[in-house]
């Protein structure tokens, strides 16, 4: 893998034009109307300034409600002086944001680990389930980032890019038709969706028989009996409409994978002293907000399951320990790529998981 320094890829004129208009078009509250403002309750003045962002989802979507909810904090924190032009579009692919970062086109991302792996292998470690578990302290989610923000921040520093914090994920779920999933003995036989290169390797090595099949297509796919379960976030059975089609969901208190919030290093580097304090300050309110939006959607998912009577099992932690057992063997085929960064990230990563599950 080549640093962005080295990296830099050519954008033809077509999709810098798409994304301009893109940017214009969505454009909220895109000017500030003074040349300072004061935020933090009056103690300082910060110049304004203007970020262009993108993401992807449908409207009632988890990750448009969190990025929306990131640039309504960082104006809160810059008392109005920073501004946005916001480029949502549902076909975005999580694999187009780090060339747009590394191409100058936004300025700030949500980069998931699985697809941003690709060419940070490093990051991989936090691209499948594995890495971060829900605990019943109300910190752990606070506590795990302090675990691998460090770790993050080195490694992504090496491609010009400015780490700013880690979204709170979903819990991950097993849905699918028939009986109940109670361990992985019992997906032998079935052909199980999966999306992530990582999910895709931790599934091999369970030795599922798996098949890609797209989000919008999930709740055709089980109908149809095309698949007979999938992985996935507990958002996507509220999102997709799984509830109707599926006869049982199992959920984990593990995600199913995680990314990190960043900016790119040049507009950081642009930004003085009292801008950088006030992004931070935002960010650390958006990871707070973010496990707030995240309680509502799973909240959402299960009432969804449960109008349409599903069969609802809660895996334990002895229950996710063997049906996770076998992730070891993923990372030592991450550990073949990955640099010493990576591998300090995975020592973080496993360092809090010994100190934090029991």
């Amino acid at each position: 893998m080549r640093k962005k320094s080295f990296a830099k890829k050519l954008v033809c004129g077509g999709l810098v034009g798409v994304m301009a208009i893109g940017l214009m078009a969505c454009s909220k509250d895109s000017s500030s109307g003074s040349d300072t403002a004061t935020g933090n309750g009056g103690s300082s003045d910060i110049a304004p300034y203007q970020f262009n962002i993108s993401y992807g989802g449908t409207p009632s979507s988890s990750m448009v409600a969190v990025m929306e909810l990131l640039c309504e904090d960082l104006t809160e924190a810059s008392g109005g002086a920073f501004t946005f032009n916001q480029y949502n579009d549902n076909d975005y692919k999580e694999s187009q944001a780090l060339d747009e970062l590394t191409n100058n086109i936004v300025d700030i991302v949500y980069l998931g680990s699985s697809a941003t792996s690709t060419t940070i292998t490093d990051v991989a470690y936090l691209g499948m389930p594995g890495c971060y578990r829900y605990t019943d302290d109300a910190n752990s989610f606070s506590s795990f980032e302090d675990a691998v923000g460090e770790s993050l921040a080195d490694i992504y520093s090496d491609y010009d890019i400015h780490y700013l914090g880690l979204r709170v994920p979903a819990k991950m779920a097993i849905v699918g038709t028939g009986e109940a999933i109670t361990d992985k003995e019992n997906l032998q036989g079935k052909i199980v969706r999966v999306s992530g290169t990582w999910m895709g390797r931790l599934a091999e090595t369970m030795n599922l028989a798996t098949t890609d099949v797209g989000l919008s297509e999930l709740a055709t796919a089980l109908q149809r009996k095309t698949i007979d379960s999938c992985i996935t976030g507990i958002e996507q059975v509220y999102s997709q409409m799984l509830g109707e089609v599926c006869d049982y969901a199992c959920v984990l208190p593990e995600t199913d994978g995680m990314g990190a919030l960043v900016m790119d290093e040049d507009t950081w580097s642009k930004l003085d002293e009292a801008q950088q304090a006030a992004v931070n300050e935002g960010v650390e309110k958006w990871m707070s907000d973010c496990l707030a939006v995240s309680e509502e959607f799973y909240d959402t998912s299960i009432k969804a399951l449960e109008e349409y009577d599903v069969d609802i099992e809660y895996f334990t932690d002895e229950q996710c320990d063997d049906f996770l057992s076998t992730v070891g063997d993923v990372y030592e085929e991450i550990d073949k790529s990955a640099s010493e960064k990576g591998i300090a990230l995975k020592e973080s990563i496993l360092k809090w998981r010994e100190e934090n599950l029991e």
